[in-house]
């Protein structure tokens, strides 16, 4: 019998523990015998596994774990349905009551922690080992041998840091896996005059709370009554997040406390590139329900829907990417986001449609982006800083490349964050040259380091070293099928002679490779957002080259349903106990996707609540007087008051009397946990005054009720719309206390994901009693407000 193959792994994050998971439970027992390598004292790479402490904040700035980027609250842009693995349901993580659609950062955590208790023995984690250096030594016929060499970082809890010890210890292995992450080192570009201004420079990495902002502008020199720019340099995710981050700030304490109203945000971003929502219309197939209906699904049900693609076997799309691809792409969200999202969601896009982008736009995902831009809480810049010139004042001037080539300078900038991502190349270095130069390692260009085959998950060349999760933006369920594929690929080969390629097999895997320098040598402007972004069509080839299928759900109609982890069980895993795991996370996929289901409904009311943040026009009319009062309504959002609550907004309304603002009422919005229906959220109304601190407890008016899913109507112009109904009414003690009887009655009209107007209709009884208590009925009053973009 012969021995196990030797298996070093670099990296304790969900690709190292994937890949180690696969070797250990996917073959026979004894097939393969992994080590993982971390240097740090946890499992889990940039996700860091303790929720964030709240009971210091107001005093104490938040120290983030010493083992990742990434803040514990942070919500995954992703649903869980795809931030997971194909063996083990989130179900069995946290409980099903409490279980987040978009699990937070800490969460995704505590989800690597159980994998790893479940799937991993103790002594193939190696904590605390860094790897500083690497060989691969042939000796004749025989095969290559890896010999990594490592030093200890000891963890020292007093002084809160790690020391390495001096002697560097090594071990020799048949084959390496590189599961380092391709998030290794924030980046920041080299802009003339930018050392300069280098103190009040800060990477988006570091800026997620109030706390991080609030140190950020004392280090900059912001005053509470002070005035500037806050600058965001960098497109994508990070930069539609960062720039939201400063806003809400901004937002939380003019609103809140009136300081810092002299402040802006603005976000300079090189392409143009569109902002998408968590929640997306999807319109499930419903045979028994005649009335065309919609419902609001996690984004990623709807994006990786099989039905987006033509019929037939789903192919892998690599490469530059063509004007007819980004017109299709653009056309594609127009239809889903709706005409009025696009004015302000589609940044630098143009004209309303999106199609006359010369490069390829990218996709941010955020909840309340499009609503900053709309309410100007956010200004976007389409173009490239050329140069940062520091003042006298301690503020910068920043000069700005447009799309035209025509200059713009944006003056008294107090803070520049730069989101401009991370770089993967501290992943690689402990790599050999000689390794690194069949590699076609490149030090320059972090869009592709290496020149790989097998859709990034070897070379050839060397065939005994494999790579899991090395590129920007790399899924789970990518993870795990890289995983497979190296696996596969291992343990189909000699132990002797090692690992050996049919001529058919060289010959396919050179093309792949020079597709991959071809892509690498094309026009920079043509390359898409992810080297690798065609999830749909990585996961179904992969599953496809490797005979894995694809389980069904019906749920999901003709349509064939979302790509997702869990749909793709390979061989290996027919355990009873996986299986389960299986089973229970697409039970929850099913109820999720289900018509007027609690999932679905919990979508509708984060939907709704997010396309209420901005600036609203209103016309109001009542039983009380006579006439129409005109004004502006105002939803800023602020940090929630209570940790129990998600999102909250202060509502303003100013009338117009003699073209003159006046203020009129102040309301707070909450969106949380419903009370009498765990895991269900509710949007609250709280009657505020403008001179009482938010802490103080305002009184509910009334807590919004919706009355099924949205239903297709046509407005006046024959454009769809989709008509949601909501109710909502005070408690009988607090119309008995007050002396009214309220009832409330909200219809929202959407178009896409924004809401292109809604009403409010109030009726209200005021009950009339004599000296002698007896009632004479009361008088009916009513009020009816609408409200236009």
């Amino acid at each position: 019998m012969s021995r196990p193959k030797k298996v070093a792994i670099i990296g304790a994050g969900p690709s190292g523990l994937v890949a180690a998971k696969t070797l250990l439970h996917n073959y026979p027992k004894g097939t393969f015998s992994p080590t993982i390598f971390e240097k740090g004292h946890e499992i889990g790479g940039l996700w860091p596994i303790e929720p964030r402490d709240t009971t210091t904040e107001s005093t104490t700035p938040r120290q983030r774990p010493h083992n990742g980027f990434v803040d514990p609250s942070m919500p995954t842009n992703q649903s869980r349905f795809t931030v997971t693995f194909s063996d083990l349901a989130w179900e069995s993580v946290i409980d099903g009551a409490d279980i987040p659609m978009f699990p937070q950062a800490w969460q995704a955590g505590k989800y690597l922690q159980a994998y790893a208790e479940r799937y991993i023995p103790k002594e193939t984690l190696r904590l605390g080992h860094k790897v500083v250096g690497s060989t691969r030594e042939t000796s004749g016929g025989s095969r290559p041998l890896w010999t990594i060499q490592w030093v200890l970082e000891r963890w020292d809890n007093e002084k809160g840091k790690s020391s390495t010890d001096e002697e560097v210890e090594s071990e020799t292995f048949d084959y390496l896996i590189v599961a380092s992450g391709y998030f290794s080192t924030p980046y920041t570009p080299d802009i003339p005059g930018l050392p300069s201004f280098v103190e009040k420079t800060f990477h988006s990495s570091a800026i997620h709370t109030k706390e991080d902002i609030s140190l950020m502008l004392e280090k900059c020199g912001a005053t509470k009554g002070g005035s500037g720019k806050l600058i965001v340099i960098g497109g994508s995710i990070s930069g539609a997040e960062a720039a939201s981050a400063l806003a809400l700030f901004l937002s939380s304490m003019s609103a809140t406390a009136f300081q810092y109203r002299g402040y802006e945000v603005h976000h300079i971003c090189t392409r143009p590139f569109w902002t998408i929502p968590y929640y997306l219309p999807y319109a499930a197939p419903q045979d028994d329900i005649q009335e065309k209906t919609v419902q609001f699904v996690p984004l990623d049900l709807v994006l990786h829907d099989l039905a987006r693609r033509p019929p037939g076997p789903v192919q892998y799309n690599f490469g530059p990417v063509s004007q007819q691809q980004e017109t299709k792409v653009n056309e594609y969200f127009l239809s889903l986001l709706g005409d009025q999202h696009a004015g302000y969601g589609n940044i630098g896009g143009g004209s309303r449609d999106g199609t006359n982008n010369t490069q390829p736009s990218l996709i941010a995902i955020s909840d309340d982006y499009a609503e900053y831009v709309q309410s100007g809480s956010v200004r976007p810049t389409i173009g490239r800083v050329c140069a940062i010139n520091r003042t006298q004042s301690g503020q910068a001037n920043v000069d700005i490349k447009g799309p035209d080539g025509e200059m713009i300078t944006l003056p008294n900038v107090t803070a520049i964050v730069t989101a401009t991502g991370f770089t993967p190349f501290a992943s690689l270095s402990f790599l050999p040259k000689d390794v690194l130069s069949r590699l076609e390692y490149s030090a320059e260009d972090s869009y592709f380091p290496l020149i790989l085959d097998e859709k990034g998950t070897s070379n050839a060349e060397v065939p005994d070293i494999g790579f899991v999760g090395l590129y920007r933006g790399p899924y789970w369920g990518v993870m795990e099928m890289q995983a497979r594929r190296v696996a596969e690929s291992w343990y189909r080969a000699d132990s002797e002679q090692g690992i050996q390629f049919s001529t058919e097999e060289l010959k396919n895997k050179a093309q792949e490779r020079q597709k991959m320098r071809d892509y690498k040598n094309a026009d920079p402007d043509s390359r898409g957002q992810f080297p690798m972004g065609d999830y749909v069509g990585l996961m179904e080839t992969f599953a496809r080259d490797m005979g894995i299928p694809r389980a069904p759900l019906p749920e999901a109609g003709e349509s064939l349903g979302p790509v997702l982890p869990t749909r793709y069980v390979a061989e290996g895993q027919g355990k009873p106990s996986m299986l389960a795991e299986s089973h229970c996370a697409l039970a929850s996929l099913r109820d999720t996707l289900t018509y007027d289901s609690d999932a679905s409904r919990t979508g509708l009311t984060r939907a709704i609540f997010r396309a209420l943040h901005g600036i609203w026009n209103f016309s109001r009319v009542s039983s009380r007087y006579d006439g129409e009062v005109t004004g502006t309504a105002r939803f800023s959002p602020t940090y929630p008051t209570y940790p129990k609550d998600e999102r909250e907004y202060t509502y303003d309304e100013l009338k117009r009397v003699d073209r003159t603002p006046r203020s009129l009422d102040r309301f707070i919005y909450r969106l949380g946990q419903n009370s009498a229906h765990s895991g269900e959220m509710q949007i609250s109304i709280l009657n505020s005054n403008s001179d009482v601190e938010l802490g103080e407890a305002p009184q509910i008016l009334h807590e919004l009720s919706f009355v099924g899913p949205p239903r297709l109507e046509y407005e006046g112009s024959g454009r769809e719309e989709y008509v949601v109904r909501a109710g909502g009414c005070m408690s009988s003690e607090d119309n008995n206390r007050r002396g009214f009887e309220h009832s409330y009655e909200y219809v929202f009209r959407l178009e896409g994901v924004a809401i292109s107007s809604w009403e409010c209709n109030v009726k209200y009884k005021k009950t009339r009693t004599d000296n002698y208590g007896h009632s004479d009925g009361g008088v009916n009053e009513w009020r009816r407000t609408v409200y236009r973009r």
